[in-house]
């Protein structure tokens, strides 16, 4: 248990030196190392043409990952992803016609697609003003860099929930194990001493039926015997 909470505390601290190592406005262009959780900027086709975003690659699967961007963007933001929900689990998930005033006092069309990738799920995050307007690192820097931010905090904020939340399925996982390994342990043992007393059962039947043999042997001659000697006394008793 002390490796894996060790384990935890040292993914932890990966995480934060990740989100901390580049401020926001450094976003790198690409992400060359798919072990990182650093978002960076990217592009998505969307209504016909590629759009700027946001994109980070993550572990969680992609049902789980949705529920929890929209419930923390409803909890600190007030407004509330569609797409995912009862019944609903779209790759793209929106919120149209709303204001974010930490990225603008604009109305916006805020959304993000995620779908699964090879080692777990793809987030891409943007946001359009009107019809053709989207937020990007040239024409609206400062609201580019505060949508980079929102979804920073998001990682800051979730993925220690998420892999604790891991951990402690392992640490369950661990001590079911165990406990099955010492029942298997025990059922082994009571399974060996019950075997050790059948064989030695066994050979205890087997050599009481080598002396019942021996006996019956024994039985058999002195019956001959026996009959021969009272035919030889009728035969004298038939002569007197």
């Amino acid at each position: 248990m002390k490796i894996i909470k060790t384990l935890f505390f040292s993914l932890i601290v990966m995480i934060a030196l990740q989100l901390n190592a580049q401020p926001s406005h450094l976003l790198p262009l690409q992400n060359d190392d798919p072990s990182s959780i650093q978002p960076f900027e990217a592009l998505i086709e969307f209504d016909g043409a590629l759009r700027p975003c946001i994109q980070v690659n993550l572990d969680p699967e992609t049902k789980t990952l949705k529920e929890a961007w929209r419930a923390y963007l409803k909890d600190n933001y007030d407004f509330k992803l569609k797409g995912i929900g009862f019944l609903s689990n779209k790759d793209l998930l929106s919120a149209e016609t709303i204001t974010v005033t930490q990225i603008s006092s604009k109305e916006m069309d805020f959304y993000t697609q995620i779908i699964e990738d090879e080692n777990g799920s793809e987030m891409k995050v943007f946001v359009r003003y009107g019809y053709d307007i989207y937020i990007n690192k040239e024409g609206t820097p400062n609201d580019y860099y505060a949508l980079a931010e929102i979804v920073e905090s998001f990682l800051k904020y979730y993925l220690p929930i998420y892999y604790k939340g891991r951990v402690n399925d392992t640490e369950k996982r661990i001590i079911k194990l165990r406990d099955e390994s010492n029942d298997l342990e025990k059922e082994i043992a009571e399974d060996s001493n019950r075997i050790a007393n059948l064989k030695q059962e066994i050979k205890d039947l087997e050599e009481e039926l080598e002396s019942n043999i021996e006996r019956l042997e024994l039985a058999n001659k002195k019956l001959i015997k026996r009959s021969e000697k009272l035919n030889r006394i009728r035969n004298q008793l038939s002569n007197l």
